[in-house]
Parts: C-alpha cells; structure tokens; sequence
C-alpha cells in the first residue's frame, strides 16, 4: 500500500514537471516582444556594450567556482564525465577572457555586435549551462548529504546571477531554467533521495518564479526605454527645430543689414544730388541733379516697396480680387515701370500674345510678372527678355524668358524661397525676395509659379492661371 501510494507520487510530480516546463519556455519566449525592430536592436546594442565591459567580474566568479569544484571533486566524481565537464569550462573560459580583451581594446560596431557579439555571447552561455546542467550527473551522485545540499545552493546561485546579471541582449535564463531544473528533476526522479518528490515539485516552480520576476521586470525595463528613447527623439526634434529658427533669424538678420546698406545707398546719393540744386545753378547742372536725385528715390522706393510686399504675404493682409483680364494689359503695365531699367540695362523687352485673356488679380498678377522681369533685368546679363503668354486648355501661361546666363544647377528651387538668391548673382545685389513675392502672389491667386528647362540658353520663369472661361480651381503652387 505504501509502495503504490509513493508510485502514485511519483506519476504526480513527473506529470506536473512535464506541465511545468513547457509553461516556463511560453514565458521566456514572450518577454522580449514588447518592442519593435528597431527600437529593439538600439536598447540590445547598449545593453550588450554594458554587460560585455562588466562581464569579467562573472568571469572572476565562475572561474573561482569551477577551480573550487574541481578540486573537490577530481578524486570523487567519474573521470571521464569529470574530464568532459572540466574541459568545456576549461575552454569557455579562456575563449571568454579573449573575447573581453578584444572587446576592449578594439570595440566593435553596432552591426557588428548584432551580427556576431551578442550570438556568440548567447551561444557561450548555452554552453555554459549545458555544462553545468551536465554536472549534475557527476558530481551529485558521489556527494555526501552535506555537499549535495551545497551544490543545490550553487545551482540555485547560478541561475539568480543570470537572472541578476544577464540583459535582454544575451540572456538565455529559459534555457539555464530547463536544462539545469530539468537534470535535477531528472537525477531526483532516477536517485530518489530524501524528499525528492517535494524538490521536484519545488524545483519547476521556483524556476517558474525567477521567469515571472524577470519578465515583469523586462516589462518596466521596456517601458522605461521606450520612455526615454521617446524622450531623446523628442530633443532631437526640439534641435531640429531650434536650429531652424535661427537659421531663420540669420536669414532675418541678413536682411536687415542688407537692407539697411541697401537703403542708405539710394537716400545718401539723394542727398548729395539735393544737395547740388541751388536756385542760381546752371540749367544743365540743375537737370542731372533732379534726374540722379529722381532715380535715387525710384529705388529707395522700389527696395521699400519689396519689403512691404513680403511682410504683407507673410501677414496674410493680401486678398486677391479675381475677375477677367487681358495679358496685355499686365504687359503695359509691367512695361511702364521695367522698360527703363531694361533700356538702362541694354535689355530689349518684347511681348507676344497680349490677346489672351485669364482670370486673375490685375494689380496682383502685374506685380508677380514686374518681380520675374525685374529679376531678369538685374540678374541675368543677357539682352532681351520675352514677355509671352499662351493659352493650353483651360489654363494660361505667362512666360518671362532671358537669354542670359541661366539658373545654375541646385538653385532652381531655392530662390523660390524668401531671403534666398542664386549662386550667380554675384555683386548685383538684392534680398532675395522678388521672386519669393513672386511665388507668393501667385500662390494666392490659385497659380503656379515657377522655373522651367530653357530650349537654349537663359532662364525660363512661367505663371500658370486659369483661362478667363475657365472655372476658378485651387491649383497647388509649384516652385
């Protein structure tokens, strides 16, 4: 009776050790899923670098252990098992001395430590248990009582410093779990010592436990990585923007000196002209004084009239007022105030298809065709400039073309942008806003403004707007 009642024991606790097991593999298997790929390789990488530079402290303790061990047991235990175990410690430990010193004195990359450091450091450590869970069958058999409650405690030391120790990068805790509580249950099942049933039940458990305590502290861990890694895209972002706002207030400040040099030349040369007309002067004098003194306000009035005009699109104050218009009544009016800069400038200006008609803001469209011809006259160095427009299906297009030295490569969309010019202005002087103003104004009439590829030489700048029949459309602006 008492023989089947032991027999039954034992069915009992192999059946809830087969139970056991498989759960605490299911576990170590789901801790590590709470992060994606690439968040999950940056935490893997650091967590390698700091364990593999602190690991030759475990180095120190596993190497006094196994030098402690074998000289307890190298009469006791079986020679060939003793020879195995010995050997594969022997081995692990000097390959994992070399690979400390290698990793200090040359540090590897971050592939590389995802490619091979933190496999070979999971396979190093499988190792290890392999051979300790093998150490089972050769040292307890020939422990007295006392030792073999010594090695259980070992066994229990070891697997809490790999739950302590081990990171999410290298740690194989599931592994040391199974295959070090499975020998023991195994060897207590076989040898049936003195309370071995109540340690098979324990054994599992306890094995169990470390699992639980070591997810639910990965978890926390997880949180707190995402936290922080959250945190630094976070200042990044906040650097990012920060830089831009002061390359924006460069850019501001630019503007500012350019503007007030700028301006001062114009006002400087009208005083000096004013200065020059006296009431008893020569006629001549008198004519060229009034005509520098005129040209020097044009300009200053001209650089003011630019810098309103942008802080207007920057504000929003502008409306456009769309209705009907002919091309050839922005021509005539863009004509009566670039012509004679362009004669000055030795450019001649013609115009072609002043028929057409679209819909637009005259006062608006005149000044975004002023600011591309403008840009023409000053920055082009060719000698005439075309004035077109074209109707295709339902849009018009609205040409300015030169046959000077073109836009250089790279700048065709950065001179779009406000306080920006082209590598090939040179000494020509200007803030960079005329044909961001450009853009703007059109932008604001429902257009496209931009620059095309020329058939020869020179640039090619185009408005695109609806056809007078056409029905208003929202049309993206494309620099």
């Amino acid at each position: 009776m008492v023989y089947r009642a032991r027999a039954q024991r034992e069915r009992q606790a192999r059946r809830l050790t087969g139970k056991a097991l498989p759960w605490i593999v299911a576990i170590v298997a789901d801790t590590a899923s709470g992060m994606d790929a690439p968040l999950r390789d940056h935490v893997l990488v650091n967590e390698a670098r700091t364990e593999l530079k602190g690991s030759i402290a475990a180095w120190l303790g596993l190497t006094v252990v196994t030098a402690v061990l074998a000289f307890e047991f190298v009469d006791r235990a079986d020679p060939n098992g003793f020879a195995a175990w010995f050997a594969t410690l022997s081995l692990l430990l000097i390959a994992w001395l070399a690979a400390w010193v290698r990793f200090m004195v040359r540090p590897p990359t971050d592939r590389a430590i995802l490619a091979g450091w933190i496999p070979g450091a999971k396979a190093g450590m499988t190792l290890c248990n392999l051979a300790t869970a093998g150490s089972v069958w050769v040292f307890l058999p020939v422990a007295d009582p006392d030792l073999r409650a010594l090695l259980l405690v070992l066994y229990a030391w070891y697997l809490i410093i790999q739950f302590a120790a081990a990171t999410e990068a290298t740690q194989v805790l599931g592994s040391a779990v199974v295959l070090l509580l499975g020998s023991l249950t195994a060897w207590l099942l076989a040898a049936r010592p003195p309370y071995f049933l109540q340690l098979c039940l324990f054994l599992p458990l306890f094995g169990a436990t470390l699992i639980a305590i070591r997810r639910f502290v990965r978890e926390a861990v997880v949180r707190a990585t995402t936290a922080r890694v959250a945190a630094d895209l976070a200042r990044r972002e906040l650097a990012q923007a920060l830089a831009s706002l002061e390359r924006e207030r460069d850019a501001k400040t630019q503007f500012i000196r350019a503007a007030s040099h700028d301006l001062q030349q114009p006002l400087q040369a009208a005083s000096l002209f004013l200065s020059r007309v006296r009431p008893q002067g020569r006629a001549p004098d008198q004519t060229a004084s009034l005509s520098g003194l005129r040209k020097a306000l044009d300009a200053a009035r001209a650089l003011v009239g630019v810098m309103l005009e942008h802080l207007k699109l920057e504000s929003g104050a502008v409306e456009p007022d769309m209705t009907s218009v002919a091309a050839s009544e922005i021509f005539e009016r863009v004509l009566l105030t670039q012509r004679p800069a362009a004669a000055q400038a030795g450019l001649r200006v013609t115009t072609v298809g002043g028929r057409i008609r679209l819909r637009a803001d005259p006062l608006l469209l005149a000044r975004a065709v002023e600011n591309l011809v403008a840009n023409a006259i000053r920055h082009s160095g060719g000698r005439r400039v075309l004035l077109g427009a074209r109707a295709r299906y339902s849009e018009v297009t609205i040409w300015v073309m030169d046959d000077g030295r073109g836009v250089a490569s790279g700048d065709e969309t950065r001179i779009f942008a406000a306080f920006e010019q082209g590598a090939s202005v040179g000494a020509s002087g200007g803030f960079g806003l005329g044909l961001a103003s450009a853009h703007g104004l059109v932008a604001l009439m429902g257009g496209r403004c931009g620059l095309a590829t020329p058939a020869g030489s020179g640039a090619a700048f185009y408005i695109r707007l609806p056809a007078h029949d056409a029905e208003a459309r929202g049309l993206p602006c494309a620099a």
